[in-house]
């Protein structure tokens, strides 16, 4: 038997960039399955989508209302898993996307990328102390999900202990991991729920919580991208496999694309890229 794979989508704006990712990704051996911000109405995305193409909608009752920042992006990238497991499909991947991403290869291309073992995820560094780069995610308090302390600007000032459950490594949010790398990573953040908790007040949980549980094991072996043990960073455009250019240390978000952009997106090794603009129009023309 063929190989499934599933395709997680979080999506809070843009429902029309939405419908044309689902689009792209409609294939015999594709499930997609879609996180819609609690913030926002979902019948907009619903209506997005092509006529004819499938995807399964993370429930009411599980939707998130996600804030850039919080551990509600990881409660929404949970609660995409947790929605492929009860649907009883058995995936050899699952693919952590973006509404606004866009694909930069044929599906055929793709299925044999997704086919393969790696662990798409990209690892940078370890921040568990205070002398090493980002470190502040976790020694200072952070009120991302709770908009008045945010408003309050107590973010990043006030120190915290370290947790040295484990040892924390920060990469990219968007991954492609195997079935198997999931059920590990999973297993280890579900037995250590004290140190999930405690990033309910770290910055951008959901560019560690993940890679720190891979990192503990044996699915670390297979990371395309560990970068933690370098000095200096080899590439700043290619993160898991996605296209994203954070070539400017200084911004908060990566520019989003543009022709110029797309090309050299294209003429490199990833999949998809990041981010689309609400007038975005080019999408790869469908080869099956």
């Amino acid at each position: 038997m063929s190989a499934r794979f599933a395709a997680h989508i979080m999506a809070h704006d843009k429902p029309q960039l939405l419908g044309a990712l689902v689009e792209s990704l409609h294939h015999a051996r594709i499930d997609v399955y879609i996180h819609i911000d609690a913030g926002v109405a979902q019948p907009m995305f619903v209506d997005a989508l092509p006529r004819g193409i499938t995807a399964h909608f993370v429930p009411h009752h599980r939707r998130v209302r996600v804030r850039w920042g919080g551990l509600s992006q990881l409660r929404a990238t949970f609660a995409l898993l947790d929605q492929a497991r009860a649907n009883g499909g058995r995936y050899h991947r699952h693919s952590l996307l973006s509404g606004t991403d866009v694909l930069l290869r044929d599906l055929p291309e793709l299925i044999d990328l997704w086919s393969g073992d790696d662990e798409l995820i990209r690892v940078d560094r370890r921040i568990d102390s205070p002398d090493q780069p980002m470190a502040q995610k976790i020694t200072t308090y952070h009120f991302p999900d709770h908009p008045l302390l945010d408003r309050l600007r107590l973010s990043g000032r006030i120190p915290r202990r370290t947790d040295i459950t484990l040892p924390i490594f920060q990469g990219s949010q968007w991954w492609s991991l195997t079935d198997d790398a999931v059920a590990a990573a999973r297993k280890v953040i579900d037995d250590h729920p004290k140190w999930l908790r405690r990033h309910r007040f770290s910055h951008c949980p959901d560019e560690f919580v993940i890679h720190s549980a891979l990192m503990a094991t044996r699915y670390r072996e297979m990371i395309a991208q560990e970068y933690s043990a370098l000095t200096e960073c080899p590439d700043h455009t290619v993160h898991g496999q996605h296209f994203i250019d954070w070539s400017d240390p200084t911004a908060l978000r990566p520019p989003e694309l543009t022709a110029e952009s797309l090309a050299r997106a294209r003429a490199g090794p990833a999949m998809f890229a990041r981010k689309a603009g609400a007038d975005w129009t080019w999408r790869m023309a469908p080869t099956c």
